[in-house]
């Protein structure tokens, strides 16, 4: 599936649902599906932003520096080495 690959891969750069929607010119309802269904599958967590900052495994790259105004995900270990199956 290429849009799940596009996803995953946007998603590991530390990208928004804004820059997925554009970039992927999908519209946002779609990729919003499309990552509920990558997170329901266990390739993808969403971020708790209400923790430290500090501890967050988006720290170095993230893109929205208050928290809580967005929800953010990050690529399984095992999609990150392996790619998607």
């Amino acid at each position: 599936m290429k849009g799940r690959t596009k996803i995953l891969n946007e998603l590991s750069k530390g990208k928004t649902l804004d820059q997925l929607v554009e970039r992927l010119d999908m519209r946002k309802q779609t990729i919003k599906a499309m990552i509920e269904l990558l997170r329901h599958q266990g390739h993808l967590k969403e971020v708790d932003c209400d923790s430290s900052c500090n501890n967050c495994p988006m720290s170095k790259s993230c893109p929205v520096p208050v928290t809580g105004r967005e929800k953010l995900y990050v690529v399984n270990e095992e999609e990150s080495s392996e790619g998607p199956q």
